[in-house]
Formats: C-alpha cells, sequence, structure tokens
C-alpha cells in the first residue's frame, strides 16, 4: 500500500543566534495510508510570539485537514473551503491563548505553505512567502510561489484579518510522488534562480539519501545541511525544509 514518508527539520538563522531569539519557524504534518497533509509556517520576525504562532498553526491545520481530505480534495471550492475551516479553527484556539495572556493576535503573525494528499488528488495552498514544489513521477514541477506586497522583504500573514484575500491554491496536474516545502529561507540555496522550480545540485543529492533512510536519520541530516555553515553563509534568516516521499 502507498504510504508517505516526511523527513524535515528547522535550524535558527545567524541573525536570531546573535540576537538570542528563537527560531520562529515550524513545520508539522499528518498522515495515514496515501493520505497526507504537510505544513510549514514561517513567524514574523518582528513580532515577539511568532514562534508560538507557527508552532500552533502548521500543528493545528494539518491535524484538521488529515480528516476531511476525501471530501477537501474534490474541487477547488472544497478545497478552499477546507483549508479556511482549518485555518479558522486554528486561530480561534490561538486568539483564545493570546487573550488568556494579554497579548494581540498579531504578536504570533506567520506565514502558511502545505500540501495535501491523497490517492492520485494533491493540492498545494499558501499565505504569505515560502515555497512549496509538488513533484510528479516524471519529474514535472508545480511550484506555488512567494506571494509578497508591494516591497521585496513584506509579505502576508495568515493572523491578519484578511488572510482569505491571500489564500491561493494550486492542483497538481498529476499524482504527486513527492513534496518540498520551505521557509524563505531556504529558498537561495533549494531553488533554482527565478524560483521556478528546485535546484537540482543541491535537492537531487538530498531526495537520494532521504530515499534510503527512516525519518529519524533522514531529519537528522536535513537538519544538519541547514545548520552548515555554507548555508549560513548564503542566508542568516532561519531555513526549514520538509520534503515528503510516496513510498
Amino acid at each position: 500500500m502507498t504510504s508517505w514518508r516526511v523527513h524535515a527539520a528547522a535550524a535558527t538563522g545567524q541573525s536570531h543566534v546573535i540576537q538570542s531569539l528563537p527560531c520562529q519557524d515550524a513545520f508539522a504534518h499528518a498522515a495515514e495510508g496515501d493520505a497526507l497533509v504537510a505544513v510549514v509556517c514561517d513567524g514574523a520576525g518582528s513580532q515577539s510570539h511568532s514562534h508560538v504562532g507557527s508552532a500552533r498553526i502548521s500543528r493545528d491545520v494539518a491535524a484538521a485537514l488529515l480528516p476531511v481530505l476525501d471530501a477537501a480534495l474534490v474541487d477547488e471550492t472544497a478545497a478552499r473551503s477546507a483549508v479556511e475551516s482549518a485555518v479558522d479553527a486554528a486561530l480561534q484556539s490561538l486568539a483564545d491563548e493570546a487573550a488568556q495572556g494579554g497579548s494581540p493576535l498579531s504578536s504570533f503573525a506567520c506565514t502558511l505553505v502545505g500540501a495535501m494528499a491523497k490517492g492520485d488528488v494533491a493540492w498545494l495552498f499558501h499565505v504569505g512567502d515560502g515555497i512549496g514544489v509538488a513533484v510528479d513521477a516524471a519529474g514535472a514541477q508545480t511550484v506555488s510561489p512567494p506571494h509578497n506586497g508591494e516591497y521585496a522583504n513584506e509579505t502576508f500573514f495568515v493572523t491578519s484579518p484578511q488572510w482569505r484575500d491571500h489564500l491561493r491554491l494550486l492542483r497538481c496536474e498529476q499524482p504527486a510522488h513527492r513534496f518540498v516545502l520551505m521557509s524563505d529561507g531556504a529558498m537561495p540555496f533549494a531553488m533554482a534562480r527565478g524560483n521556478a522550480a528546485l535546484f537540482p545540485a543541491f535537492i537531487d543529492p538530498v531526495v537520494r539519501f532521504l530515499a534510503g533512510s527512516d525519518e529519524q536519520a533522514g531529519s537528522a541530516a536535513l537538519r544538519a545541511t541547514l545548520d552548515d555553515p555554507r548555508t549560513h553563509a548564503i542566508t542568516d534568516d532561519d531555513k526549514t525544509l520538509l520534503i515528503a516521499l510516496r513510498m
């Protein structure tokens, strides 16, 4: 029976290490048989609780979507409704926690990039920056690009009142055999120039290694790669990479 194996890791950027800030990226996934939901969130660097927001949103959205995948994957209307409901529930829980602590929901701000698949149907969903990539059996890639505002360093957060206006969904034309989700910190070395495709010199050796590893060992190796001084020389931002392989 087809199943998914998920390898994921996050590494704290050097700019955060210098400022004694936590890693504000987070990831989560939920899988059962050939059903998969995977999510990566990137917390807003300027917000005090964004690391909590990214952790809670990624976890709660993945958990909420898995049980409703059969209905969610029917068409774009169903997919959008399912994602919106999952995010709404996650935001309500987060808002309750924020109110108890006397903090505004905006202090938990984060982006959202995710994938959901079952059988031959797969969708990418996205709010803000970061990138989601689905790869089919022939190697063709479906890319959900970052969505920035008027300025290059401006993006959109799932915690904002207008987040629905920025929710993007992209259906994969062919069954997905691999997903690669990343925060914007991983983009400079994981994506080719222009962000139209994965950078093969980086991603191909990583995928070959992961294909022969279990989830724990593969994720540990991925973490070591993200923490390599060579990646810190490319970007000082937090870096998250989630790679799901269909087995």
